[in-house]
């Protein structure tokens, strides 16, 4: 593959990997001797293998100098592609090509013996990854600073958090000059300060042509900072691309699994027009104004626009609020409020007000549904489309996600 040599740092050529899946192992060491069950003296099957494939035919190309994120829910084989790309796997078939000294920070504790101090694992570690020993005894005074762990560093790792660990780890993988970093979603359990602070570094490195491979849950993050994505589902590819429409697609899956799980099933004649469409989202304030923006605290009108084709009895509308993670906030239904709007045909729409937003600054987007009166069957489903903008100063009673309605009272025993 010399075709790739300058262009690409990552190159996945068909790649699938096979495990041997143990299924009923033996209970005991005679049963493991004979195959015979205990008691009944029958043949067993414990201890047969199946396999199981968490990667079949991916092919992706990373670019040099980029930030490249994987996506996909656990399981997907997402870890297992890190693993391969590192090296520490070796592919069942197809082939993986790494051009540039390679920096994994991949698990817990991967690389770090826990008897040993903490400074002691940074050499222990940086030897492994190729760092000769003077030049980490020229760094280990950066890595600790930027693990934040000077306190701890001649203790045995043994006794660390995992967030100390992840600290740890994550200072000495970003310290020894790689060329190609690759990260698994473990720089998620360090703290808020440690998380923003490891971001900017990968934004330092990827700025000096580091190429950087990472797994995340933080869609949010990953839409932000990557340049390409990848999707895996089941082991597939199942897109790869710019990251708003990875992530979308991504999403569109999820959403629709989420959709049903809350009863929104497609009508039997699916196959059809639908006879009720939702058209347009609009947000207002109370005055009837459309601001680009709102603050949190502010009054909200949301109006939802439809168009019936035909007669339709009391249809039951919905609306989903989602941050930037598409992590579920809010969920108004309109049968559940007791809104019945009767019969409804041509253009229309209908509103749901909010006293108060109850959400932080930021960008959240709001997904409508529109359901048969029973809320049996979906006519109609509209995601990621619309987009709520939150700003100015955060509500001082908004103290997290939200901010819940509520007051306070005192009592004595």
């Amino acid at each position: 593959m010399s075709e790739y040599a300058g262009e690409y740092a990552v190159v996945v050529d068909g790649v699938s990997k096979c495990f041997r899946v143990i299924r009923d192992r033996p209970l005991s060491l005679k049963e493991a001797w004979t195959g015979m069950r205990p008691r009944s003296g029958r043949r067993s099957h414990r201890g047969r293998s199946e396999p199981f494939w968490a990667l079949r035919d991916v092919e992706l190309k990373v670019p040099r100098g980029s930030m490249y994120g994987l996506v996909g829910r656990n399981g997907s084989g997402k870890s297992s592609l890190l693993r391969i790309m590192a090296g520490i796997y070796r592919p069942t078939g197809g082939r993986v090509v790494v051009r540039g000294r390679t920096s994994a920070l991949l698990e817990l504790g991967a690389g770090f013996h826990p008897a040993l101090s903490g400074r002691e694992n940074i050499y222990l570690n940086a030897s492994v990854l190729g760092v000769p020993k003077a030049q980490i005894h020229d760094r280990v005074d950066r890595i600790i600073e930027f693990s934040g762990l000077e306190e701890f560093i001649d203790s045995p790792v043994k006794i660390y958090s995992s967030g100390m660990y992840v600290r740890l780890g994550f200072a000495v993988a970003v310290n020894v000059d790689p060329e190609i970093l690759i990260v698994d979603e473990v720089v998620a359990v360090g703290d808020e300060e440690f998380q923003h602070r490891c971001l900017s570094h990968l934004e330092s490195l990827r700025a000096q042509g580091v190429t950087i491979v990472l797994v995340s849950h933080d869609l949010g993050m990953l839409r932000a900072n990557c340049d390409r994505m990848a999707w895996l589902n089941r082991g597939l590819l199942a897109a790869e691309g710019e990251p708003q429409a990875v992530i979308n697609a991504y999403l569109d899956t999820v959403d629709t699994e989420g959709a049903a799980s809350v009863g929104h099933r497609p009508r039997p004649d699916a196959g059809s027009e639908t006879p009720m469409r939702i058209t347009n989202l609009e947000f207002f304030d109370d005055a009837g104004h459309r601001p680009k923006s709102f603050a949190s605290g502010d009054p909200l009108i949301v109006r939802i626009h439809y168009l019936a084709s035909e007669p339709i009895d009391d249809p039951v509308f919905s609306l989903g609020f989602y941050d930037h993670n598409n992590l579920h906030l809010a969920g108004p239904r309109s049968h559940i409020d007791g809104f019945r709007p009767g019969r409804l045909e041509g253009e229309g729409w209908v509103e749901f007000r909010a006293g108060r937003i109850p959400f932080r600054t930021g960008a959240f987007h709001v997904n409508a549904a529109v359901q048969d009166r029973d809320a049996s069957f979906l006519y109609d489903r509209r995601a990621r489309e619309f987009w709520l903008q939150i700003t100015g100063e955060p509500d001082p009673r908004a103290n997290g996600l939200l901010n819940l309605e509520g007051g306070w009272r005192a009592g004595s025993q």
